[in-house]
């Protein structure tokens, strides 16, 4: 009894063993009956290369270039009345100084240093006794620091009482009679109107003695100075002063520049 319940138990055993092998077959059977799609190759087609022949370009030789000769522009002169352009002072101080005793002698005296900004400035003139300031200022001296060394130059003396309207500043005269107008008084109604060379007040072209207004009141004058001996490109100085018979007072008076073109 015991023996046959063992074949029963291994029977069993075996036909379950049996069963296991045939569904691992089933399903394998059935994995690989999974029908992919056929992959059909695409045909290559080869296209033929065709060979382009080199294109020789001809080479054009340009005509010789001649050359145009350059022309030397002169360099513009320094919009001022005093020193000369290659004239080189390191303060304004020296600068106007040296334009007072070169045009006036040593009678007037310059007022305290008024900066417009760090490279501008101006002084008040007056006539002096014993080398010191009196009365009213003479004129106003106006200053800047010019050109390559940044030396000060005086671009010109103005004044309410003594003017030099035409020509204006800077403008190009020929080097012929000139007519010169604007205000000014002096001694007696006594003006004096000239012209000389930037840096050198001895190069006098031309004075002119002539009337405008007295004691303080201005009056329109109108004069010609003779330029015709001035070079082209020379730097002129316009100066009108009024007479007051003092050494050392130069009277009310004003400077403007003007090119000789």
């Amino acid at each position: 009894m015991r023996c046959t319940q063992r074949s029963i138990v291994l029977l069993a055993a075996l036909a379950l063993l049996g069963a296991c092998s045939d569904d691992s077959s089933s399903s394998d059977t059935t994995a690989g009956s999974s029908t992919l799609p056929a992959t059909t190759e695409a045909a290559t087609t080869t296209t033929p290369v065709t060979t382009t022949p080199a294109t020789t370009t001809p080479t054009t030789t340009s005509p010789a270039t001649t050359a145009v000769a350059s022309t030397t522009v002169p360099a513009a002169p320094q919009p001022a009345i005093w020193p000369a352009a290659d004239v080189v002072f390191t303060t304004p101080e020296a600068a106007a100084t040296d334009f007072l005793a070169a045009v006036f002698g040593e009678g007037p005296v310059l007022g305290e240093f008024q900066a417009g900004d760090q490279r501008s400035g101006e002084f008040e003139v007056f006539a002096s006794v014993d080398g010191a300031a009196i009365g009213e200022p003479r004129s106003l001296l106006l200053l800047r620091q010019l050109g390559p060394s940044n030396g000060w130059f005086v671009l010109s003396a103005v004044s309410d009482v003594a003017t030099v309207t035409t020509p204006e500043p800077m403008v190009a005269v020929p080097a012929a009679p000139l007519t010169v107008k604007g205000v000014g008084t002096g001694f007696e109604a006594t003006i004096v109107v000239s012209a000389f060379v930037v840096g050198d007040a001895a190069t006098e072209f031309d004075r002119e003695v002539t009337m405008a207004g007295n004691l303080g009141e201005a009056l329109p004058y109108t004069v010609t100075l003779d330029l015709t001996t001035a070079s082209p490109g020379q730097l002129i100085v316009l100066l009108v002063r009024g007479g007051t018979g003092l050494e050392t007072d130069p009277g009310d008076f004003a400077a403007v520049p003007v090119v000789i073109g």
